[in-house]
């Protein structure tokens, strides 16, 4: 497992390491790319492509869920839906990635740094290669990751 550490900019971009970049054929040229961030939890996500998003089971009934959601009538005002349900717009967010000299970066949108509780100029992150894909962790995410004892592990 290949992984860095990294802080948002002020912007809320990070720049992915080309280190991670590489084992990523999508991620390649010299104009900016379209992706998503699958939320796994509030202190991770996923990094996927458009084609992955578009071709996986998974994201496509977490799509047409949040159609659903977003299009169901409520009774009455004081009716409220489950949060979970409702915060499902946040679980595939829209991003664009853009080269930067020999890297690329991308933004976090700012409701998922709140989600996340990250802060531009302030917050360490985890980019990490997982699963053929770059994942962010919080850094509370990758502490308690490592909090387990081995011995539950192996």
């Amino acid at each position: 497992m290949e992984w860095a550490i990294s802080k948002l900019d002020e912007d809320h971009r990070i720049m992915l390491p080309t280190s991670l970049v590489r084992h990523i054929q999508w991620i390649s040229g010299g104009e900016p790319l379209n992706a998503w961030l699958l939320v796994g939890g509030p202190g991770r996500c996923r990094l996927l492509s458009p084609t992955e998003v578009d071709d996986d089971a998974y994201c496509q009934s977490l799509r047409a869920a949040v159609n659903v959601e977003a299009d169901q009538p409520i009774d009455a005002v004081s009716e409220f839906r489950d949060e979970a349900s409702v915060a499902l717009g946040l679980r595939l967010l829209p991003i664009e990635i853009s080269p930067r000299g020999p890297g690329w970066r991308l933004t976090i949108p700012k409701t998922l740094a709140a989600i996340m509780q990250i802060h531009p100029k302030e917050s360490a992150i985890a980019l990490l290669f997982s699963q053929k894909h770059i994942e962010i962790w919080t850094m509370d995410t990758l502490r308690s990751s490592v909090a387990v004892p081995l011995s539950e592990l192996i």
